[in-house]
């Protein structure tokens, strides 16, 4: 009898039909099995707290001194990008090869500069010219097959770099490299201009946010200001480039035994999908520019103050003295001595 396996859509489980809000990524990750990196519909759950955000937890310290850490995160747009294309071409000669390479590239960059690049954003990096070898057989009489080395032709390649300003515009320098036969881009690198004064200012931030905690403290009747104060500070940057993740959405049939055993399965080619994403601001006290709609250059810094509070003075013992006196009808005051 033969079987027909259903395959189960994503839009048609109700269980899941709330992932549409959360995202198939993040349903992924609550539904993914130990070591595995695909999401499969019969996988057990994890723990919260493997995939849900945890508060941080306040820390108490035994001696006199208060920590406090403040992170701030400041999400600023590119001012500008650079694409890198990589060209192969493949050729007989070596004068051919670089001909034919020539040819494409010289064509690649006038469409360029008709999309408004001057060529002063325009770089051609030669990456490698190497002769290429196949394989010849070859059957003497009395002896095994023998595979002898030739050459075959060379190959060349060069990477085309390409600076712009508007994000808007790589669908078009894409358009333009495709009509070349031009389809592998390598990446492409995100420039802020000025990465100090975001970091000065992620500072100045942090540094009043503490005054504003120091005068909460002052409130509660510690004051802040007649302590020692030690301070350690870090920063450090998150760029498009780094923060693109791949995951697999999909959910699959599940088979028994004796189905495995009776049918061929043939499994279909799941794409592997890549999406942005961004450090998130859970963590963070200071968030600047919070709301991001594309791919943004994110510096966080975090600053630590350490204040160590003074040793509380002694209390001051107050002695009472007693002193009995005795005022005579006349006057006379007399001190009486009395144990």
């Amino acid at each position: 009898m033969r079987k027909h396996l259903l395959p189960l859509f994503l839009f048609l489980a109700p269980i899941i039909s709330f992932a549409q809000v959360m995202g198939n990524y993040g349903e992924q990750q609550k539904m993914r099995a130990p070591n595995d990196n695909i999401y499969q519909q019969n996988a057990a759950p994890l723990p919260n707290a493997q995939y849900r955000s945890i508060p941080k937890m306040a820390a108490m310290r035994d001696d006199r001194s208060i920590d406090i850490s403040i992170n701030a995160l400041s999400n600023q747009r590119a001012n500008s990008y650079t694409a890198i294309f990589n060209v192969i071409q493949v050729a007989k000669t070596t004068e051919e090869t670089n001909n034919l390479l020539n040819t494409r590239l010289n064509a690649f960059m006038n469409d360029l500069k008709a999309l408004g690049i001057p060529e002063a954003d325009l770089y051609i990096d030669m990456v490698n010219f190497l002769p290429k070898y196949e394989y010849d057989a070859s059957k003497k009489m009395f002896s095994k097959k023998t595979l002898t080395e030739i050459p075959k032709g060379f190959e060349l390649q060069k990477n085309v770099h390409i600076r712009y300003t508007k994000p808007s515009l790589l669908d078009q320098i894409v358009t333009a490299a495709a009509k070349q036969e031009i389809y592998d881009i390598v990446k492409v690198d995100y420039y802020v201009k000025d990465q100090q004064k975001h970091y000065q200012d992620l500072r100045t931030l942090a540094f009043d946010y503490l005054k504003n905690v120091k005068e909460a403290y002052a409130k509660m009747g510690i004051q802040l200001d007649s302590a020692e104060l030690n301070t350690a500070e870090n920063a450090w940057v998150a760029y498009p480039g780094n923060r693109y993740e791949s995951y697999q959405a999909f959910s699959t049939q599940s088979l028994s035994q004796s189905e495995k055993n009776d049918a061929v399965i043939q499994s279909a080619d799941k794409p592997t999908l890549r999406f942005y994403n961004a450090v998130p601001a859970n963590d963070y006290d200071i968030v600047v520019n919070p709301e991001i709609l594309e791919p943004a250059i994110q510096f966080s810094y975090n600053l630590v103050a350490r204040f160590h509070l003074p040793e509380p003075k002694p209390a001051v013992k107050t002695v009472i003295k007693k002193e009995f006196v005795l005022v005579s009808p006349s006057g006379e005051v007399k001190s009486l001595k009395i144990e």
